[in-house]
């Protein structure tokens, strides 16, 4: 490879990753079938002065979904999987919320993005250290899809953590295993790995960063624990690493060896599967489809196949041009930077001799304007209005709140006002006007306003509340869950005996199993519910015991009989 286009491509880079502001870089380029350039930028670690090296492992993020789609593709090959067969005649108990797309949903389904199902990210985003892989999977018959069954493209890492599930469960062992047995173990790549744990304690791992606001600077974070949903994105690796892998997309061997996917594998991965939407900001040339766990887009007349990767503090591209011979690997320290799609489009005008672009300028323009659009949406949700005013005593809202699939929402008395928290997240819940406030919680080192509304049923009590958190789909909605720790066997007993209005009667006494139950009128025994305070619900209707010693009943009020006789 001649020096001069070696020392342009390192120019482009370093020039490129200051005007991005990105701590560091690390870049992969295969061209002509062969390793150009290899090499770390910047640093890895600003704190300690560390330089990006070939070695420094980097979270690769949903890169990862190539690796499992080839996964799948090779037990297909070894016919032990196949892309036609349903889910559910491999995993029995595999369950959607559409009928349809439980009877027929595919491997090849999940791994072109055709479910209907959006993305529902922070149902694992926010459980990730809480819940196992199987524990998120069993609650996709919950989550409520936005398109019809292979209506529409659209994009699901949860449908990717299943498809890694079946590959391991047809393969006799973990989808971690079977990764390393089938891919990571031929090609070498020993310190590629699914663990934060490992990876940090590598003596040679990058440092996330991100950018609270546009404009600040750079802060570090915490690594995105991602075992929850390791195959759509939990991969850490380096461009040493990944060299052989960036080969083996292109159907080239690796030290001398035959190419470890052959034709018959690849050709699922690279042909497009399903129609991408028109006019991508983020797309790097024009859409084509996507493949299987692939981009398939045109730049400029060529076909190009790749994956991105985004999570808290990383950046990522993995993407080859097959015709060419060529590709391009880049890992960066810093969150949503689209250094790394101005950098393949740079390096690949480079190697195909095309006339150059200003790929920099017009994508760190997209990424600053996203970036402030952000920063106003935001400002404009924690907005608090005092006008018009709560309907309701602040505390009416403090309680536990349920959903299937998403779990449990806690509201919180804290000083004067409210807090939220929703599994690993805590955070202060603003009023904005009557029941609707915003809970402002931190995601993945930036604050986030989540619009929350709550509601309330016919008789004023607090019944559930609402919470953006998928906006392809209706607000999720969290049910209040009862309060019970008040309601002691002490309680509880003094609740039990006769009630009357005139020659109507009400008893309520407890079962073997020490619940509340009530006979009221006529019929027989039903259970008390437990709503708050000594409010229950009977038979969906609302029952309350009064501080008087009555009883509250759609039927009137009845007080307890004394000495025998019906009260007055």
């Amino acid at each position: 490879m001649a020096n001069d286009l070696v020392d342009d491509l390192r120019d482009i880079i370093e020039r490129e990753r200051v005007r991005f502001e990105v701590p560091g870089c690390a870049v992969l380029v295969v061209a002509d079938g062969r390793i150009a350039l290899c090499e770390g930028f910047g640093r890895r670690d600003l704190a300690r002065d560390l330089p990006v090296t070939p070695r420094t492992l980097f979270p690769i993020g949903s890169s990862t979904k190539t690796f499992t789609a080839a996964l799948c593709a090779v037990l297909v090959h070894e016919g032990v999987l196949a892309w036609d067969r349903p889910v559910r005649e491999y995993l029995p108990d595999f369950r959607m919320r559409d009928p349809v797309a439980t009877e027929q949903l595919t491997v090849f389904d999940m791994l072109c993005h055709r479910s209907g199902l959006p993305r529902h990210d922070m149902l694992w985003y926010v459980a990730r250290d809480e819940s196992t892989r199987a524990e998120i999977l069993a609650k996709l018959r919950h989550l409520e899809p936005n398109r019809g069954f292979r209506q529409t493209w659209q994009y699901n890492n949860l449908l990717y953590a299943a498809a890694g599930e079946l590959a391991g469960h047809v393969a006799g062992m973990s989808y971690e295993q079977a990764m390393r047995r089938h891919l990571m173990d031929p090609l070498g790549m020993t310190r590629t790995n699914f663990s934060v744990d490992e990876t940090r304690s590598d003596d040679d791992a990058a440092t996330p960063y991100v950018s609270p606001r546009p404009g600040a600077p750079v802060v570090e974070v915490p690594y995105a624990r991602l075992g929850l949903i390791a195959p759509a994105g939990a991969l850490n690796s380096s461009v040493e690493e990944l060299a052989p892998w960036l080969l083996t997309l292109l159907g080239l061997p690796v030290d001398g060896r035959p190419p470890l996917l052959p034709e018959s594998v690849l050709s699922p991965l690279r042909a497009p599967a399903a129609p991408l939407p028109e006019g991508s900001l983020l797309s790097i040339g024009s859409p084509v489809g996507y493949g299987l766990g692939l981009f398939v887009e045109d730049y400029r007349g060529h076909r190009m196949v790749h994956h991105g990767g985004n999570i808290d503090g990383f950046s990522a591209h993995v993407g080859v041009i097959p015709e060419a011979a060529c590709g391009v690997v880049m890992l960066c320290n810093r969150d949503g930077s689209t250094l790394r799609d101005a950098l393949p489009c740079l390096i690949y005008d480079r190697l195909l001799g095309l006339e150059p672009r200003p790929h920099g300028e017009r994508f760190l323009a997209l990424e600053t304007a996203l970036r402030q659009g952000r920063t106003q949406s935001d400002r404009r949700m924690t907005s608090t209005s005092r006008d018009p005013a709560p309907v309701r005593p602040l505390r009416d809202y403090v309680g536990r709140y349920r959903h299937p699939a998403y779990g449990e929402l806690t509201v919180l008395a804290a000083g004067d006002g409210l807090a939220g928290r929703y599994r690993s997240l805590t955070g202060r819940l603003d009023h904005r006007h009557l029941e609707v406030f915003t809970l402002v919680v931190d995601l993945g080192g930036v604050e986030t306003p989540l619009p929350v509304q709550f509601f309330h049923d016919f008789d004023g009590d607090v019944t559930a509340v609402a919470v953006e958190l998928e906006a392809a789909v209706a607000p999720i909605r969290f049910e209040r869950v009862p309060e019970t720790a008040h309601l002691t066997d002490e309680v509880l007993d003094a609740l039990c005996g006769t009630y009357r209005l005139g020659p109507l009667t009400a008893t309520v006494a407890r079962r073997a199993d020490g619940r509340l139950v009530a006979l009221i009128v006529q019929g027989g025994f039903r259970e008390l519910e437990p709503v708050r305070d000594l409010v229950f619900r009977c038979d969906g209707a609302r029952v309350e015991f009064t501080e008087e010693g009555t009883l509250r009943t759609p039927m009137g009020e009845f007080h307890p009989a004394r000495d025998g006789s019906d009260a007055a």
